[in-house]
């Protein structure tokens, strides 16, 4: 049936179900029902295709669409036929293969509770795309080509869809995990995004109208990626959604200037967001012949400023990237320098040295302290030690001063100073008994 009406009639039971659809890919959808009769023949009530007699009639064996309207404005699935695709086998006794072959890639477009958003498997592509510290990386279902309503009612019953480990897994869950899903890895991509002019019947006159696309170009499983195999096929398909915006008024106060010689800051304008068109176009990604950056390259390489081609046309190829942003550029290296695996090396090192010499000094401190020690040892006890120095200071004192002036007077004594006397003072009494007289020598010493 044309997927119009299909869409029609998913928003009509979508209306009368009080459990809204998650975000989710494929995953929790408790709408089972509602996304098969969106697909699936008008007569088609809500627990045929899951009826293990009904399950093999030809409206639950039809493919699902290429385009599924599950609430119609806010939640689509999708899918885009990859040909010659490849995909890791795990089923091979021999262990993982990479497996060629046709096969289709599901995606679910979905807006999210506040209609401020818009997710592309569970990773915000719309109103902005996160490139800090790398753009989103999705995880894309690889189903077989004629996977049919009753493969996907089988899936939507599934409540530990990721495949995660832990829990016993039901029957749905293992059919869904190990039989209808071929692989689930993430892919490389082509993103645009730009303004648009959209005339539908169902258009606001005051909205605003944005598309953005997506061209998945390659795996980024370790498996694949190193097969150097992309989905490169010029037949491939890419999505685009068109999103219509409304401004709202949230009634926030205006916001002032950030300093006082800053710009008034410009309010920005806040949209409520609803999905009105998804389709499959032609792809847009031109798979380049691969050589070395120019210098004027790697320079806008290093400072980022290659992240975007265009505006709003981004290539996102995971072996490119690294976990603190694109390789090459300075936030990387940066990121790299800060979280390096070996820092920790360098500081046993550094604090080793700085341990080593300080030990050192100590050594040399204590050496010293010994010889200290020695001298002091020589001494009989510190208490001739002090003794000595007291008696040394006494002999210093005693003369220089001659015995004749003290800065504190003596017991006993005068704090008065010594007259001053013509008389010669002397340290022993004159002798008594004339000096002899000396004969003059016969020659003057000195010539006249």
């Amino acid at each position: 049936m044309p997927a119009a009406n299909c869409a029609d009639r998913a928003s009509a039971l979508g209306a009368l179900s009080s459990t809204p659809p998650a975000m989710i890919v494929l995953y929790g959808l408790s709408l089972a029902s509602l996304v098969l009769s969106a697909v699936g023949a008008t007569d088609l009530n809500t627990t045929e295709c899951q009826d293990h007699h009904s399950s093999h009639t030809e409206p639950c064996t039809q493919p699902i669409e290429d385009v599924v309207a599950v609430t119609r404005g806010s939640f689509y699935i999708a899918k885009i036929r990859c040909y010659d695709c490849p995909h890791a086998n795990r089923a091979m006794p021999s262990g993982p293969e990479i497996v060629l072959e046709d096969n289709d890639l599901l995606f679910n477009i979905e807006l999210s509770n506040d209609k401020r958003t818009v997710f592309l498997n569970n990773q915000p592509f719309f109103p902005t795309l996160p490139t800090i510290p790398t753009p989103p990386q999705i995880q894309v279902p690889q189903v077989r080509t004629d996977f049919s309503n009753t493969n996907l009612s089988i899936a939507l019953e599934c409540h530990n869809p990721s495949c995660g480990s832990g829990g016993k897994m039901s029957f749905e869950c293992t059919t869904w995990c190990w039989e209808l899903q071929l692989d689930t890895p993430p892919i490389d991509y082509l993103y645009t995004k730009k303004r648009t002019e959209y005339n539908g019947d169902d258009s606001v006159a005051e909205a605003e109208h944005w598309e953005f696309g997506f061209d998945a170009i390659g795996s980024s499983a370790p498996l694949v990626r190193h097969s150097e195999r992309g989905f490169d096929h010029p037949k491939q398909k890419m999505l685009k959604v068109v999103v219509e915006g409304v401004a709202v008024d949230t009634g926030a106060p205006r916001k002032g200037q950030d300093t006082l010689f800053s710009p008034i800051a410009e309010d920005e304008t806040i949209y409520d967001y609803r999905i009105i068109d998804v389709k499959l176009v032609d792809r847009e990604y031109k798979f380049p012949i691969l050589k070395p950056l120019s210098l004027h390259q790697s320079i806008l390489r290093f400072f980022g400023n290659d992240v975007w081609e265009d505006e709003g046309r981004l290539v996102y190829i995971h072996k490119q990237w690294n976990q603190y942003g694109k390789a090459g550029t300075l936030r990387s290296l940066f990121g790299d320098f800060i979280h390096w695996e070996l820092w920790e090396l360098v500081a046993i090192i550094a604090f080793s040295v700085v341990g080593g010499l300080l030990a050192l000094y100590g050594v040399y401190r204590l050496f010293f302290w010994v010889q200290a020690q020695r001298e002091l040892m020589k001494w009989d006890g510190m208490d001739d030690v002090w003794d000595k120095l007291r008696r040394e200071r006494e002999e210093e004192e005693n003369a220089l001063l001659n015995g004749v002036y003290r800065d504190e007077p003596d017991e006993g004594s005068s704090p008065r100073p010594p007259q001053y006397t013509d008389d010669l003072d002397t340290m022993k009494p004159l002798p008594t008994k004339p000096l002899p007289e000396k004969p003059l020598p016969d020659v003057p010493l000195i010539d006249a």
